[in-house]
């Protein structure tokens, strides 16, 4: 049988599975961001800096369950930028709680604050929470610190916002810190295969997701029969 053909018939196969695991989960419920542009949640700031991971209670107030997702961006006027870091279901007319870390080294989060649903980090960060255990203190503050690196670059200033508040939270000294933040270089290192010096150079601009996928596999169909 032509090579060519068979590939095409597994685009195809995996182009329909694809939609179809696409469709299921798009019914199930709708994004943070779009509840948020719709104007059916609250998101509040419920842990005090220095907390690994932070957390937010999201309230629904809206008709659709919302799929809080790794990855979902929350951004604040007065405290800590977040990043989602956990899959979640909200139902309709529904409140509860998710962890998130934090994004900004040089920010501390305040109690209370509201936050706005903004769009999706960049896939390094979500590699980086996805290879976490946010269950686990010194796992996921290894993590929290990985982010920051992402960034704020390798050098980011540890005397300042957040790990300020971590030091106190965790009482520990900070040659207790640069060693984690010395960990946390050599696991990003070790993860995308780069120099610690090169770290900076992770692509941080791309982002995932299903729709963007599925529309690659689509596309790559088309050159295969010759309409694109």
């Amino acid at each position: 049988m032509n090579v060519r053909l068979v590939f095409l018939i597994f685009l195809v196969v995996l182009f329909a599975a694809g939609t179809g695991f696409l469709s299921y989960s798009q019914s199930t419920g709708i994004s943070l961001k779009e509840a948020y542009d719709n104007g059916n949640i609250i998101i509040t700031q419920n842990t005090s800096a220095g907390t690994v991971p932070h957390q937010v209670v999201i309230a629904n107030n809206g008709r659709d369950p919302i799929k809080v997702q790794v990855g979902d961006v929350l951004t604040a006027n007065s405290s800590q930028n977040l990043v989602v870091a956990e899959n979640k279901t909200i139902d309709k007319n529904a409140s509860n709680v998710v962890n998130a870390y934090c994004l900004d080294p040089t920010t501390q989060a305040v109690v209370g604050s509201k936050l706005k649903a903004t769009g999706t980090a960049s896939n390094a960060i979500q590699q980086v929470i996805y290879g976490s255990n946010i269950k686990d203190t010194s796992n996921a503050t290894n993590a929290q610190v990985q982010i920051w690196i992402l960034t704020s670059g390798v050098n980011f200033n540890i005397y300042s916002g957040e790990p300020v508040a971590l030091v106190n939270a965790q009482n520990i000294n900070y040659n207790k810190l640069r060693q984690i933040v010395s960990d946390a270089k050599t696991a990003l290192a070790s993860k995308f295969n780069v120099k610690v010096d090169n770290i900076k150079s992770i692509n941080q601009s791309s982002t995932s997701s299903s729709d963007g996928t599925l529309h690659g596999i689509y596309s790559g169909i088309k050159s295969l029969i010759g309409m694109g």
